[in-house]
């Protein structure tokens, strides 16, 4: 007796049609574990179609933050997903937000939930630049960060504290100035690697004295990983400038923005002397040598950056 088999590759011999065996449907492709990728990227679509909608209607009010649907489907979604699909879904959020399609409140689960250190950030700064604020309370987006920055459900508490530091705005680092206490070492390092290509003086000033606070008490473990934070700034400074911000939109104080500049050189000389008192503290010494050695080495290449700037 012929098989279903034989007969089918006997028909394709003789010219009768293809071997139907061989050549599946996509319906059977997707349940064959030959072909789990397909399945794999149907399923993810799913995933992230479901989280996008739960995103959209993030209501802050409620902290659905721990236990609710979004945290779900975003630890979920987190297995399945690399950071450019993540960027992907956070851009796209974001487009959604600035067309007035969201709140900004759709910021907040990339804030709460994403442990990436750049995502999050950036998520913070962009949230805060769109929140509306009423006159009557202009620090209400700042205080809904910090919110989410002293509770236990924050992934990345340090890229948090970067992305408010990130502002360059004092006001917005004394708010931030209170919660910083609470950071674990580890996330303590996850804000001394996040940088942006450009020096703050706000910014350079808030590492400046958190590193006088530690000496004045005994925690000095993370002594290296702020010093860390001061080297990356000039690694990283595309300018050879130093800004100085106030009165900047993203809290909804007035929409100007006065910013001063100095040059890097300038700036370094005027914060010398407290890098000069942290290096003769105990423990701190090869650290805060390191930074002095890093920003001196940056003043040649400032120059550079400047010049070439305006030529």
């Amino acid at each position: 007796m012929t098989s279903m088999r034989d007969q089918n590759v006997n028909a394709r011999a003789e010219g009768h049609g293809p071997n139907v065996l061989q050549f599946p449907t996509r319906s059977a492709v997707t349940q064959t574990d030959s072909n789990t990728g397909v399945a794999a990227a149907d399923g993810q679509k799913e995933d992230t179609t479901s989280l996008y909608d739960k995103i959209a209607r993030f209501d802050f009010t409620k902290k659905e933050w721990s236990a609710g649907e979004t945290a779900i489907l975003y630890r979920q979604y987190l297995v399945s997903a690399d950071v450019p699909d993540r960027e992907n879904l956070y851009l796209k959020t974001l487009g959604a937000v600035i067309q007035g399609v969201v709140s900004s409140a759709s910021l907040l689960p990339f804030v709460i939930f994403e442990p990436n250190r750049k995502l999050v950030s950036q998520a913070v700064c962009d949230f805060l630049m769109h929140r509306n604020c009423h006159l009557d309370d202009e620090f209400a987006g700042v205080h809904e960060v910090v919110e989410i920055l002293v509770s236990n459900q924050a992934v990345n508490k340090g890229a948090i504290l970067a992305g408010l530091v990130a502002l360059g705005d004092r006001r917005v680092n004394a708010v931030a100035r209170a919660a910083r206490h609470l950071l674990t070492a580890e996330d303590i390092r996850s804000f001394s690697r996040y940088h942006i290509n450009r020096i703050r003086s706000s910014s350079v000033e808030f590492c400046l004295d958190w590193l006088i606070e530690l000496n004045q008490g005994a925690d000095r473990l993370v002594v290296t990983d702020l010093g860390c934070a001061l080297m990356l700034m000039v690694f990283h400074d595309e300018l050879g400038l130093v800004e100085d911000l106030s009165e900047i939109n993203y809290v909804g104080f007035k929409n100007t923005k006065v910013l001063q500049t100095k040059t890097f050189e300038r700036y370094f000389s005027e914060i010398m002397p407290t890098l000069e008192y942290l290096k003769n503290c105990e423990g701190f010494e090869t650290v805060i040598q390191a930074v002095i050695d890093a920003w001196r080495d940056h003043e040649s290449k400032a120059a550079k950056l400047r010049a070439h700037a305006e030529a």
